[in-house]
Formats: C-alpha cells, sequence, structure tokens
C-alpha cells in the first residue's frame, strides 16, 4: 500500500445527513471545479509563495533577486487576470450553448452531447456539469495560447517595470549620505559634540 494511500485511509468517514449543509458543500465544489475559479486559487497560492522564494534566493544577489521576484509578481498577475477573463468568458460560452432540451437543433443546444437521452433524468445534470467543466477548460487552454502572446506578455512586462521602477526609486531614496572622512580625530570630536573648530575665515 503506498503511504498517500495511507494517508488518505487516516482522514475519518464523514457522513452529512444535513440538507442544507449538503447543499452548500455541492454548491462550493461546483463553483471551485469551474475554471475561472479554480484559475484563481491557483493564482493566489502562487503569489504567497513564489515571489517569497525567488526573493531569498541566496545564489543570485539581492537586486536580481528582487528582479526575479517582480517579474514572477507580474507573470502571475497577468497570468491569473487574463486565465479568469478567458476561462469565465468561455464557460458561459460552453453553458449557453449546452442545454439539456435537445428534442429540437437549437443555438443554445449545439453543443450539447446526442446521447444524453440515454442517461438517467436523476444523473443528466451531474454528468452536464462535468462535461461544461471539462469541455470550458480544454477551450480555455486552446484560446489562452494566443492570449498569452497577446496580452500575457505586454501585462507581464508593465507590471514587472512598474516594480522594478519603485524599486530603484526606492534605493535611491535611501540611499546613505557619503560621510566625512576624518583623517584628524580632534576634528571628528569637535564635530561630533557640535563645537566650533575655531577656523579662521
Amino acid at each position: 500500500m503506498s503511504i498517500s494511500r495511507k494517508l488518505f485511509d487516516l482522514i475519518p468517514n464523514i457522513s452529512i445527513k444535513n440538507k442544507n449543509r449538503l447543499k452548500i458543500l455541492n454548491k462550493a465544489g461546483d463553483i471551485m471545479g469551474r475554471p475561472m475559479p479554480n484559475r484563481l486559487i491557483m493564482g493566489a497560492t502562487a503569489i504567497v509563495s513564489q515571489p517569497y522564494i525567488d526573493e531569498h534566493n541566496r545564489r543570485v544577489d539581492k537586486d536580481t533577486a528582487r528582479t526575479a521576484r517582480n517579474r514572477t509578481i507580474g507573470k502571475i498577475v497577468a497570468g491569473t487576470a487574463v486565465g479568469c477573463v478567458v476561462r469565465e468568458l468561455i464557460f458561459k460560452l460552453i453553458n449557453s450553448c449546452t442545454n439539456e432540451d435537445i428534442s429540437v437543433d437549437r443555438w443554445n443546444n449545439v453543443l450539447t452531447p446526442r446521447n444524453t437521452t440515454t442517461v438517467r433524468p436523476s444523473m443528466l445534470p451531474n454528468r452536464l456539469r462535468n462535461y461544461r467543466t471539462a469541455l470550458s477548460t480544454i477551450v480555455a487552454m486552446v484560446v489562452m495560447v494566443g492570449t498569452n502572446i497577446a496580452f500575457d506578455l505586454p501585462l507581464t512586462n508593465k507590471i514587472s517595470n512598474a516594480l522594478n521602477a519603485r524599486d530603484a526609486k526606492k534605493r535611491n531614496k535611501n540611499a546613505a549620505t557619503p560621510k566625512e572622512v576624518y583623517t584628524d580625530v580632534k576634528n571628528k570630536i569637535l564635530d561630533t559634540f557640535n563645537i566650533s573648530r575655531g577656523e579662521k575665515t
């Protein structure tokens, strides 16, 4: 038996009898299983972990690490934003073209499988939901080959450049002013205690 199976068996089996709670859990599962929320979850997970890893990379200097972090943030934000929009639009399009009623061919059932008549009515909503999710994900992946070039890359560059410029401005602002080099200990002591050096003008 594999380790993953052993860990899975440690989770206790729970039977939920409360219909309202079961309805809420099913609704949450439906939402999280859809392409757009799924992509949003992946983006949120990435944004809290990957930039931190890049910034604390000890194999490069601090400036390179910050630049890599900014690039990663740009990729995640751009990819998540564009990915969510594309996936949600495609999901809505697929949803509007997969009506359960296939008695007459119409635009709103053009993508509905014609073998749905063989499925038990109680199972049909679940089967159609899985079908819509899978089809939306596949179509979105194909479409995003184009959107990655058209939208993701320019948006990533803009975000990365803006973050790099902010970091450069912050570094310049916080740069330490060169301190006076003292060759005479006496002058250093006088200046430390704001005592006049008694120099003639």
